[in-house]
């Protein structure tokens, strides 16, 4: 590798890894990545960075005058089944437990107990108290004569630096901010022993407010490319965006649904910009880049180990593998790196026709002197407004900027009819298919509701509707289909009141009257030779001699008896004059 190419990376590392003092050859800083997320907190993972492997580590101490401290301003998560150190986490456990992920703990690249050769800490009455503070989600500090340490032995596979030059020194779980204060010892191949003291690194958001853009023309480079610059905002100051960053699991990606212009007089950073170009070349002014600070060639923003070939193509930038890749500036060396007026520093200019989504990783100097990275910082511009675009809809947004078929026709359309019975004055979309009328439209009998609208007997059944007939199921002429009797109905039935069968509704005799007989039947008349001095009823059985007397006068038919065929011949005779 070039002398200059190693001066870049050893500056790079100075700014993107945060340590106290020259690191030495092998040992090359302090990182963290965010792993996960939860109503715990966020958990942070920190890791001690080594650019060879065969370099062991072999402690993580403290001993006065070079504390250990691990702080936050919120307190740690501490799961009931961790430990200050992993060693006794079973991860078999995690399905049940799922917290116990996010368990508090220091280490030497193990994370639970799966080594059979665990890691082991020690230390003095100051350090064991400090245990019990962390263990009960307080801070960790020891900074005595006797001190302590979190360490490993040089034949554990754990200490060995994994393929991404790492080794896990220790996980934390807070909902705020925090700071890990230590110092180490490792081994090369060589097996010289070294320490790196005073080690400092942490998350503190105090500073950052996060990201924010401005559109600074439109329709700038061809019909429907926006013009947009995008600004990481800090209210210190004296702070400074020393690094833009991506790795493998804090991954930076900038994308577009449409495409970034990208001007053939352009490049991937501000610093290949020449203003002077502009007057003749104007379109070089709305190139999209990425930079810290400056929008042109008086910048001094650099890079390393970014892919910007399918961006400067018009598509994406993504960093996400172990290696990782930055745009950075040397601190204190750009102006422009400092937030201006408004509290903001310029990260990048986009041209494009889509929407764009950012999640970029930043790392900036406090001006209390602290590297600070933030992880995850996300932005999404233009901010649009999703709606229906469509104005017959009932849901039309007309400030909508895009369709996003949610339109919808039914909810406020409605029937104008006047007739119908849902006829709606207000429906914004007129559909009378939808119309609803009584039954028997347009001939109705009823209303809406189905009440008659004439009823003139008030028997609930319309008057369009009765049927005349009798309605008494009594009836020789009952019709059960009647609603209306119209005094039709014939009762059949003995109607003589004196008979023992007498039937009061009867309308008309049928000659079924049955009467009480009471006294002796007989024939009552004396002149009779059939007189029957008991009989109190006569039953016409009387008969009467005529021989005896010389003739009868009313035996008209001779036959010596006065009877019932005498009677027919009177009455035929009756009211006839009489011959000689």
């Amino acid at each position: 590798m070039p002398n200059s190419q190693i001066l870049l990376k050893h500056a790079l590392l100075g700014v993107f890894f945060c340590f106290s003092g020259l690191a030495q050859a092998g040992f090359t800083g302090l990182t963290y990545e965010v792993v996960d997320n939860s109503d715990v907190g966020v958990t942070y993972r920190i890791y001690a960075n080594f650019d060879n492997n065969t370099d062991i580590m072999q402690a993580v101490y403290g001993e006065a005058p070079f504390g250990l401290s691990v702080t936050s301003t919120e307190g740690f998560y501490q799961d009931p089944f961790g430990g200050f150190t992993p060693v006794g986490i079973n991860p078999l456990l995690y399905s049940t437990f799922e917290n116990l992920t996010r368990d508090s703990w220091l280490t030497i690249g193990q994370e639970d107990n799966s080594f059979g050769d665990p890691i082991a800490s020690v230390g003095g009455a100051s350090w064991n108290s400090a245990v019990l503070s962390f263990e009960n989600g307080g801070d960790f500090v020891v900074n005595d004569g006797v001190g302590g340490s979190v360490y490993a032995l040089p034949s554990q596979p754990q200490a060995i630096p994994d393929a991404n030059g790492q080794v896990l020194i220790g996980q934390l779980t807070t909902t705020g901010n925090w700071n890990l204060t230590c110092n180490i010892q490792w081994r090369d191949a060589a097996l010289v022993v070294s320490n790196e003291t005073d080690l400092s690194i942490g998350y503190e958001q105090t500073d950052f407010e996060g990201l924010s853009y401005e559109l600074v023309g439109e329709n700038t480079s061809g019909d429907g490319f926006d013009t947009y610059r995008v600004y990481a905002e800090l209210t210190d100051p004296g702070a400074q965006i020393v690094a833009v960053y991506g790795l493998q699991d804090t991954a930076l990606s900038i994308t577009t649904t449409g495409t970034f212009y990208q001007d053939a007089l352009g490049g991937a950073t501000s610093t290949t910009i020449n203003p002077i170009l502009y007057g003749t070349f104007p379109s070089l002014q709305y190139d999209s880049w990425v930079t810290i600070g400056s929008e042109d060639n008086a910048g001094s923003v650099d890079y390393i180990g970014v892919d910007f070939i399918p961006f400067e193509a018009g598509g994406d930038i993504i960093i996400d593998n172990p290696v990782g890749g930055t745009w950075y500036i040397l601190p204190d060396l750009e102006p422009l790196a400092f937030p201006d007026a408004d509290g903001k520093v310029l990260l990048g200019q986009f041209t494009t026709d889509g929407i764009v989504d950012m999640v970029l990783n930043i790392q900036y100097r406090s001006s209390g002197g602290a590297n600070i990275q933030v992880p995850g910082a996300a932005l999404t511009f233009p901010v649009v407004t999703p709606g229906c675009t469509d104005p017959g809809a009932c849901n039309y947004n007309p400030l909508a900027d895009f369709e996003d078929g949610s339109c919808d026709f039914l909810t406020c359309a409605g029937c104008d009819e006047t007739d119908a019975c849902n006829y709606n004055p207000q429906a914004s979309i007129v559909d009378n298919d939808l119309c609803e009328f009584p039954v028997g439209y347009p001939n109705n009998t009823v209303d809406c509701d189905g009440n008659c609208l004439n009823d003139a007997d008030g028997d609930q059944v319309c008057d369009e509707d009765e049927v005349p007939g009798c309605t008494n199921d009594l009836a020789d002429n009952y019709n059960p289909l009647a609603t209306d009797d119209d005094g039709s109905c014939l009762i059949s039935g003995c109607t003589d009141s004196d008979a023992q069968n007498y039937n009061a509704n009867a309308t008309e005799d049928n000659g079924t009257c049955e009467f009480l007989i009471v006294g002796t039947q007989g024939c009552t008349y004396d002149d009779a030779t059939n007189f029957e001095a008991g009989a109190t009823l006569d039953d016409g059985s009387c008969e009467f001699d005529c021989e005896g007397g010389g003739g009868c006068a009313y035996d008209t038919d001779g036959n010596g008896l006065i009877g019932s065929a005498d009677l027919l011949v009177f009455l035929s005779l009756y009211g006839q004059p009489c011959g000689d």
